[in-house]
């Protein structure tokens, strides 16, 4: 028989069977502790994981990651965990207010820095001297509108966008607070303009031509006015270089203005001082300036948005139209009508819809290679019907198409689409009268 031992044999033993109590009633703790641990850290990597992919496929499509499918995704995680719902907490309230903001700020970077801080916001910054105005530092366009000194908000301007605010953030109380934001802004940006016009003044710059030094002035840094000033006039100084530049292209005037037989390189001389003035926040009044001198529309495109070299080349390489006739050889004193393989438009239309098909599918292709967002498709319709044979009225339709497949345009560039789709394309008057010379010669007996 034998008899079992019920008490410890030595210390050892007594120290070996505490450690078994004690691990019999501590370890499935310890598991369960670890195996949550380990499920919380994988729903954690799963949510992540599924936040990245999300923000690959946004930045693909050109848009951002909804704040709400985060917060949807960080709650699915906590549901796998109780313990992580201290952690996920303030990061879902962080994702919910961001979507609020999203959603009043669309395509915007959340604001940072002061709590009064706004996305659209322009900071301000001196540039270096000698740097040309407002190139490489010049504040981009938003559709958020915030006071400065260079942009005095009205009433009626702070109404709307505190209306669009409110609306944005689907909450009644937002039309208040961000009213009463843009109203203190508003307040304060009126303080430091009426100091910055004040050095202005006492810089020598005369009263009436304040609001144009302003808006050249606009990228420098405000925060010191006699500085600012001072910088100023060296800036207005070149603006008023070139207005002298640009004036004296048009004297004798019509001479110079409309019937010069170096009418093209005249142009592209003014090209720069042209494209100078506009980058200094002068482009509305050069435009208006060059129409005033009988500049056609499409000439003033084309001295702001030249063509370049590669697209040049891409128009040269462009098979040909088959309508030389609509290109105005017809309004020559001398010229002969001319005629064309497929007859008018409205004849090939009917008669040869595959090669007008073939001709549609070429001017596609070329508007979804050559166009960007410094392209004026005024100055390529002009070339394009001009120079390569096309009718005007094929461009629109293949610019429709070229979207259809990818292309992207900008808001002057779908201005720019409602002239193309309904106007012809206008001569300059130099074109129109472009015999006049050859007219005079022939009564002079220079046949």
């Amino acid at each position: 028989m034998t008899t079992q031992l019920t008490g410890p044999r030595t210390s050892l033993d007594a120290i070996g069977q505490l450690v078994s109590k004690q691990i019999s009633q501590h370890l499935p703790g310890a598991v369960q502790q670890g195996y949550q641990r380990q499920t919380g850290l994988n729903a954690i990597d799963q949510a992540q994981a599924n936040i990245q992919r999300m923000q690959a496929e946004a930045q693909a499509n050109g848009s951002s990651v909804d704040p709400f499918q985060i917060a949807m995704e960080l709650t699915r995680a906590g549901a796998q965990n109780a313990s992580l719902e201290r952690a996920l907490g303030p990061l879902m309230q962080t994702a919910m207010q961001q979507n609020k903001v999203n959603r009043a700020f669309p395509g915007q970077a959340p604001a940072t820095g002061s709590p009064n801080a706004q996305p659209g916001a322009q900071p301000s910054a001196s540039m270096a001297e000698g740097q040309t105005m407002g190139m490489e530092n010049a504040p981009q366009q938003t559709p958020y509108v915030k006071p400065s000194p260079f942009n005095i908000m009205s009433k009626e301007q702070m109404n709307a966008e505190a209306e669009r605010y409110a609306q944005a953030v689907n909450d009644p109380n937002g039309y208040n607070t961000r009213f009463n934001q843009l109203q203190a802004q508003n307040d304060a940006a009126t303080t430091q303009r009426k100091d910055l016009e004040d050095a202005a003044l006492k810089a020598n710059v005369k009263p009436d031509e304040l609001p144009r030094f302003m808006t050249v002035n606009s990228h420098l840094n405000p925060e010191n006015p006699s500085q600012w000033a001072l910088e100023g006039k060296r800036n207005y100084d070149k603006v008023k270089s070139n207005d002298d530049k640009l004036l004296r292209n048009f004297i004798p005037g019509l001479g110079s203005g409309l019937l010069g037989k170096n009418r093209k390189a005249a142009l592209k001389r003014m090209e720069p001082t042209v494209q100078d003035q506009a980058a200094r926040g002068l482009e509305q009044e050069t435009r208006k300036l060059l129409a005033d001198n009988f500049v056609s529309p499409t000439e003033i495109e084309e001295l702001l948005h030249p063509l370049t070299p590669q697209k040049e080349k891409a128009i040269k390489s462009l098979p040909n139209g088959t309508f030389p006739a609509e290109t105005g050889e017809q309004l020559s004193f001398f010229a002969n009508p001319v005629k064309t393989p497929l007859g008018s438009y409205e004849e090939a239309t009917e008669r040869s819809p595959q090669k007008m098909q073939e001709m549609q599918n070429n001017l596609t292709d070329f508007f979804l290679k050559n166009v960007d967002d410094n392209t004026s498709l005024l100055v390529l319709r002009d070339k394009l019907w001009h120079d390569k044979d096309y009718d005007w009225r094929q461009i629109g339709p293949a610019i429709r198409e070229a979207e259809k497949k990818g292309l992207k345009l900008n808001t002057a560039q779908y201005t720019e689409m409602s002239d193309i789709e309904t106007q012809p394309p206008r001569q300059s008057l130099p074109d129109i009268f472009q015999d006049w010379d050859r007219v005079t010669q022939f009564f002079r007996g220079n046949k």
